[in-house]
């Protein structure tokens, strides 16, 4: 019943809108986590990494990037992430936190700091093949330090 107010037809735009946030909610999440890893699967492909003349500048999470500091940047993973990457080339491995969104395009999967692709051995190729897992404190331990230095002012 419609009066001449119209109550009843905005009490039905209510719920109807209602309905369609809770949809739209619940599609977002599904579809974030499809794109995610889950704990022991592995994504493989290739890592580049920022210079060290990217120091200072505003990562998506807020966060200023340092080049000494063990991050990355990764398209779906959510901001504080721990992600394991190996270079199986040398075997070498490091633990990092997701700070940024990227990278976008050119067929990679992740962007290192400068220290991490440094711990990987891949600063002289400029890219690598990784592989990355999500990494679990509760079996590997709890991760490394975020940052062991300071945080830089500017």
């Amino acid at each position: 019943m419609i009066n001449d107010k119209g109550c009843a037809i905005r009490g039905a735009r209510k719920l109807f809108f209602k309905g369609v946030g809770r949809l739209l909610s619940l599609s977002f999440i599904i579809f974030h986590l499809s794109f995610s890893l889950a704990i022991g699967q592995t994504q493989k492909g290739i890592a580049s990494y920022y210079g060290k003349r990217a120091t200072g500048r505003l990562t998506s999470s807020g966060e200023r990037l340092h080049h000494d500091s063990l991050t990355c940047a990764h398209r779906t993973h959510p901001f504080g992430t721990w992600l394991k990457v190996v270079n199986p080339r040398n075997g070498q491995q490091v633990v990092v936190k997701v700070n940024d969104r990227g990278p976008f395009g050119r067929g990679r999967i992740i962007d290192l700091s400068w220290s991490a692709a440094r711990q990987l051995g891949i600063l002289r190729r400029g890219i690598a093949d990784v592989e990355v897992t999500i990494y679990d404190p509760l079996s590997e331990g709890p991760p490394p330090p975020a940052d062991s230095i300071p945080p830089v002012q500017y």
